[in-house]
């Protein structure tokens, strides 16, 4: 994961990968008033850190939850 925020040499063309980062930071972008992205390494060991927080990390994968089916029963 730290790995992907390393930007050496240029991008590729075409439809953008659907990696990891970037799945976890559209589940974290659902979340209303949240103040979590998944942009840089520093994002990321915070990310840790409240996945190490049992309560928190609960409570996180609850909202995430909660907006993704809310989200479903819109469409």
């Amino acid at each position: 994961m730290s790995g992907y925020f390393v930007t050496e040499g240029s991008k590729c063309k075409g439809r953008p990968l659907t990696t990891l980062p970037v799945v976890i930071n559209r589940d974290l972008s659902r979340i209303i008033n949240n103040n979590l992205q998944l942009k840089s390494s520093h994002d990321l060991e915070h990310l840790r850190y409240i996945a190490q927080q049992r309560d928190e990390w609960t409570k996180l994968t609850a909202r995430i939850q909660e907006a993704a089916e809310a989200s479903q029963s819109e469409h």
